[in-house]
């Protein structure tokens, strides 16, 4: 029967059939509501779910501790009721059947977990067990390009007990990013042989990305650590300010530990760190004012890096710093465009005065740019070889004045910065302080070398410069010659300053010493002498023996001048 919109039905009047309807489509849409809000999220009045409340699990690892390399067999059983539907079941975080097994060769001691999960009107559900792996390390842990989670790797290898020396391979790139005061005592981190940085070859890269204050990447706190052959970069590409100081390797060694022995940062490139690329310190035990560092042997070498582009616009920035007591040898690096390429901190403020060897290094003509950390910046060209003075000033400002250090021995380097003092110890030592046989852009000692007194500005120590020290040297990587220096079949390039000699690849730019010699361009000839396809450095000489002149030659550029003769023979 067809009913029109105002027809009655039987028995009903329209009032009553409105209301109860009206009752009807408000229940359905409250019903409505409530299935909509179970299925859009959790309802904590829901029963919970006995497929999950009732299964049963089981997850073991068969061995559960393994030598790093070799795997360890995960099994797992999964039971729930019958006619149970919808349920998943994950390891480690894989989708997997109820029962089954799998091989894991973990890196690093790692949990692995078993998941049972359902989701029934819009609640999951959930239930796990859990089995652990503990690894152990041989005294050599090798990272190559392919390794599984190679931060992870690194970090536990240079925390586990045992553990001599974490090789990388050709083409690693390791993102440390998030992690920081890797403790170093008794590790090594190198290159694999064939794989470090050469002229040609940048080396394996170590990197973070991460804001971190003034922390450091690596703590080395004890003896016998080298690191060498790799890159680290930092995570500052431009002149920083305020808190931004990060650290890529802080040298501390623990108080009570005996004099060190033996600490090398060889053949690195350092750059973007903008607190330091290298910061050490010292630590003197209980009762002692002399710490682990001193310069009765320098157990500390830090030599033949290219240490560049760590930049903070005020107080930071450092290539190398030297304080707290520490003392140092610094040799044959290439620094550029750092703040100060070597710095110093004049004590560790209980009578143990810092210091360095700086001999034989490259600081070429990039950096120096000081800036005021406020609101109106204000920036000039500050120097580039530091020693900071004990007391402060009104008018000479921070650090510049009273005790300054110990002993700082500036001996061979060739400087090429010119912007402003190559050399500034701003106090007076309590040992000494010698600028000896040195090379400087600048053209007089005046406009070189500079030195603060004490707080009335007394120099009671003066600097001791020697008579050797040339100045006003022409640029000399305008006139370069050109040869193969590592056999690669491309020509390198090779600098004299009259004090060293350096080459660079035009593959991979960056200065490398070769020798301490001062014959200038002019006076050599770049050639193979010997027949191993890399080039030598030749010049004439009159023969002892009988007055004619003889070829010499230094092999590869690197070693001590021979006679071609005695080659040959």
């Amino acid at each position: 029967m067809s009913m029109g919109p105002h027809a009655r039905m039987p028995g009903f009047p329209n009032r009553v059939l409105g209301t109860t309807a009206a009752c009807l489509l408000l229940s359905l849409a409250a019903l409505g509501s409530v299935g909509a809000r179970e299925r859009s999220g959790p309802d904590r009045d829901a029963e919970p779910s006995p497929c999950i409340t009732e299964a049963s699990l089981r997850l073991t690892a068969s061995p559960a501790t393994v030598l790093y390399g070799q795997s360890s067999r995960l099994s797992w059983a999964v039971t729930v009721p019958r006619h149970c539907t919808g349920v998943s079941i994950t390891v480690a975080g894989a989708l997997v059947g109820r029962n089954g097994s799998r091989q894991v060769a973990p890196s690093a001691n790692s949990q692995y977990h078993l998941v049972v999960s359902q989701t029934r009107l819009g609640v999951r559900s959930q239930t796990s067990a859990s089995a652990q792996v503990a690894v152990t390390y041989p005294e050599r842990v090798v990272i190559a390009p392919d390794t599984p989670t190679p931060a992870k790797l690194l970090a536990a290898a240079v925390a586990a007990e045992g553990v001599r020396t974490i090789e990388l391979r050709c083409g690693v790139e390791i993102d440390m990013t998030g992690l920081s005061q890797l403790t170093l005592s008794g590790h090594s981190i190198i290159a694999s042989p064939g794989c470090e940085r050469s002229l040609s070859r940048p080396g394996p890269l170590i990197y973070v990305t991460d804001e971190r204050r003034n922390l450091a990447l690596f703590d080395v706190r004890g003896d016998r650590v080298a690191l060498s052959g790799f890159r680290l970069r930092g995570p500052t590409d431009y002149l920083a300010n305020g808190d931004r100081k990060e650290t890529a390797i802080r040298i501390v060694p623990f108080s009570d530990h005996p004099p060190i022995e033996a600490i090398e940062i060889s053949n690195m490139e350092i750059f973007h760190w903008s607190g330091a690329a290298i910061d050490v310190r010292d630590a003197a035990a209980p009762g002692t004012t002399r710490g682990r560092l001193t310069n009765a042997r320098t157990t500390l070498q830090i030599r033949n890096n290219h240490i560049h582009h760590n930049r903070h616009g005020a107080g930071f920035g450092y290539g190398v710093n030297v304080g707290y007591g520490a003392y140092a040898l610094i040799e044959r690096n290439a620094f550029d465009e750092n703040r100060h390429a070597i710095s110093g901190d004049s004590s560790n403020g209980a009578g143990d005065y810092s210091g360095y060897t700086a001999r034989d290094n490259l600081i070429l003509s990039g950096g120096g740019r000081h800036c005021t950390d406020s609101l109106i910046s204000i920036c000039w060209q500050t120097h580039q070889i530091d020693m900071h003075g004990e007391d402060s000033t009104v008018l000479g400002g921070d650090y510049c004045c009273g005790i300054a250090g110990e002993t700082m021995l500036i001996e061979r380097n060739t400087v090429l910065y010119d912007a402003g003092y190559a050399i500034k110890i701003r106090g007076n030592p309590t040992d000494k302080a010698v600028v000896d046989g040195n090379a400087f852009r600048l053209g007089s000692q005046g406009s070189a070398i500079a030195q603060n007194g004490d707080t009335d500005g007394d120099i009671t120590r003066p600097i001791q410069v020697r008579p050797n020290n040339r100045y006003g040297i022409a640029d000399p990587t305008t006139r370069l010659g050109r040869c193969d220096f590592d056999g690669d079949g491309t020509l390198d390039e090779f600098m004299t300053t009259g004090v060293t000699w350096w080459a660079r690849s035009t593959a991979q730019p960056q200065w490398r010493y070769l020798n301490t010699q001062p014959q200038m361009l002019a006076q050599l000839e770049l050639r193979d002498m010997d027949g191993d396809r890399i080039c030598d450095v030749v010049r004439t000489a009159s023969s002892p023996l009988g007055g004619s002149l003889r070829k010499m030659y230094s092999r590869s550029g690197t070693g001590a001048w021979t006679y071609f003769s005695e080659v040959e023979r």
